[in-house]
């Protein structure tokens, strides 16, 4: 499983069901826009506490973060 692509297609999700811009999400989580666009592309590696930022600013669980979608459990089975 690709565990940076599941995250960056989750992180879009989720900014995607508020509504927001990048640069509305890089604000509240207080990331810069250049990280958090490599974060939804799977190009970086962020920490535990970045995911916590992220969330926290998305008001949702951190583990929603980390899950990955159906389409990636249906392709590896």
């Amino acid at each position: 499983m690709d565990e940076r692509g599941a995250l960056g297609r989750n992180v879009l999700h989720f900014r995607s069901v508020r509504k927001w811009s990048q640069q509305d999400l890089a604000g509240e989580s207080a990331l810069s826009l250049r990280y958090l666009a490599g974060i939804e592309r799977g190009e970086e590696n962020p920490s535990l506490a970045t995911i916590v930022a992220i969330s926290s600013a998305l008001e949702i669980p951190a583990w929603a973060l980390l899950h990955p979608s159906y389409d990636d459990f249906r392709r590896e089975n």
